[in-house]
């Protein structure tokens, strides 16, 4: 797990000295959802990220904003900023603040705005060129717009030429966001035990790192979702025809030997004839998944026992939904968690990724001390002793 090695508090942005004469450059999480013509469906990260775009447009002599959405190959209007653009002057049109979205580094030059939004920094081929010299080349053409940076996007953790290389060209600081999530998830260094994480998801392979990390600090590990019957299948437990990852099987075998004791796994499960909505469904009494069924939630001997575990617990991390919590008749193992996670209130309880976090907006979950919007940047923290553009300006 990362380990912080400085106070963060000495990198904030508040230590900016005579903002109103410089221009910020600032990377924010703007990976919203969006529909298929680029209408935002989910406003959850604008909105984390607001607050410090008007702080800095009240103070800074100008703001220019860069951020992702989604992974583009090549221009797309669906993947553009516009909607970011439109929402921003709604929110700015009482202070009067002018927002302008540019496509090109030259035009954010030129531009007079107060606020600035380049486009999707992904349309550019130097942002993650892997060419070393061509991602430093659009680094230095970034630099060049302002006289210091700041990050706020704690989910855009790998390098790149706007979280990385620009931090190496410029005074560098780190947002509230950005703040907020490494302070929080730092709280697990050094838990108040006991310590339950709680794990889901379809695909054990995208949380191997995090697991072995989690299962050595925490006192139990609590594993829903389809990562689950690869960890099963490991055991000789029976898993039907539920999503597996064969090539994983021996290195989940030796996690359940080794851990055998911290590993919470399923004990029954709600199972359909076919991995379809309107398929028939039912309980199953054991752990076995029969030959001809596929597993689409938890049962109610686990939802106990798991909520059992979670109600004495002092730290709680939550990622990664117990089963297909998008439809209705699977949706209950994950309502069930998510629920006990939210109302201890004796513990300090963190739930992050975006599967969890639509799962807490579908129940209207309330009551977590932290919710993280970057769940791959949440796992890395807590799987790897480092953190790229954390590093580059915690120096």
């Amino acid at each position: 797990m990362y380990t912080l090695k400085k106070d963060i508090s000495k990198f904030s942005y508040l230590n900016i000295k005579d903002i109103e004469n410089k221009v910020v450059i600032i990377r924010s999480c703007l990976n919203v959802a969006v529909d298929k013509d680029g209408v935002m469906t989910d406003a959850t990260r604008f909105y984390e990220s607001l607050p410090l775009i008007k702080e800095l447009a009240s103070k800074a002599k100008k703001v220019i904003v860069t951020a992702h959405l989604g992974r583009p190959e090549k221009k797309d209007k669906a993947l553009s900023f516009w909607n970011v653009a439109e929402k921003l002057r709604e929110e700015l049109e009482e202070d009067r603040i002018e927002v302008k979205l540019v496509d090109t580094v030259k035009d954010a030059k030129a531009s007079k705005a107060k606020i600035t939004v380049l486009d999707n920094i992904r349309f550019f081929p130097g942002e993650e060129s892997k060419d070393l010299e061509a991602r430093m080349k659009f680094a230095k053409e970034l630099s060049g717009l302002a006289d210091v940076f700041i990050n706020d996007a704690f989910a855009d953790y790998r390098e790149s030429a706007s979280t990385y290389d620009i931090a190496t060209l410029l005074p560098s600081y780190l947002g509230p966001v950005f703040i907020k999530e490494v302070e929080s998830l730092s709280k697990f260094s050094a838990p108040e035990n006991p310590f339950v994480a709680v794990l889901g998801g379809a695909k054990l392979s995208e949380k191997l790192d995090a697991l072995n990390a989690l299962v050595e600090i925490a006192d139990k590990v609590i594993v829903g979702g389809a990562m689950a019957y690869t960890l099963m299948k490991a055991k000789g437990i029976e898993t039907g025809k539920s999503l597996i990852e064969a090539d994983k099987l021996d290195i989940a075998l030796e996690i359940v030997n080794k851990y055998s004791e911290k590993l919470l796994l399923p004990v029954d499960h709600l199972v359909a004839q076919e991995f379809k909505s309107k398929s028939p469904y039912e309980y199953t009494e054991t752990e076995v998944i029969p030959v001809d069924s596929v597993a689409i939630d938890i049962g109610w001997n686990t939802i106990r026992k798991f909520k059992t575990e979670l109600s004495n617990a002092k730290s709680i991390l939550w990622n990664g939904p117990m089963g297909v919590f998008e439809w209705i008749h699977s949706s209950v193992g994950t309502k069930e968690v998510g629920s006990a996670i939210a109302s201890n209130l004796d513990a300090f309880t963190l739930a992050g990724g975006g599967d969890s976090i639509a799962a807490i907006n579908q129940f209207n979950l309330k009551g977590f001390d932290h919710i993280s919007t970057g769940g791959g940047a949440m796992l890395a923290f807590l799987a790897y002793n480092k953190f790229p553009t954390l590093d580059v300006i915690v120096k």
